[in-house]
């Protein structure tokens, strides 16, 4: 049903992954929280993602260990699922706002010209 060298890796680096994220996240959010308040929420973001795959690394272990039980599949790629979407909305949200800095700096341009 599912290949165990795929699934072995994918937890193996699943782990590693989510164990950094939410380290790097808990600090980004303990460095927001000195500049604002909101500076915190990239990093609350972070660590909900590491414990997404964190999950995904808990139900491939869980198949590995010989537990075949299909909501068990389901469950991980239920986390991945969510993994990604959010993931995805980051990188919309990136790309907008580097698309309206690029304008700003454009339009920034144009105004200011005639001064130099």
């Amino acid at each position: 049903m599912v290949d165990k060298e795929n699934l072995k890796e994918l937890s193996k680096w699943a782990g590693f992954v989510g164990i950094m994220t939410i380290i790097f996240g808990a600090i980004s959010a303990i460095g927001g929280l000195f500049a604002f308040i909101i500076g915190a929420i990239p990093g609350i973001i972070a660590i909900i993602l590491g414990i997404k795959l964190r999950n995904t690394k808990l139900y491939a272990d869980e198949l590995l260990a010989g537990e075949q039980d299909e909501t068990k599949l389901n469950m991980l790629f239920m986390n991945l699922n969510t993994y990604f979407k959010i993931q995805g909305i980051l990188i919309i949200i990136s790309l907008a706002f580097m698309i309206l800095g690029m304008l700003t700096g454009v339009f920034a341009g144009f105004a200011f010209r005639h001064i130099f």
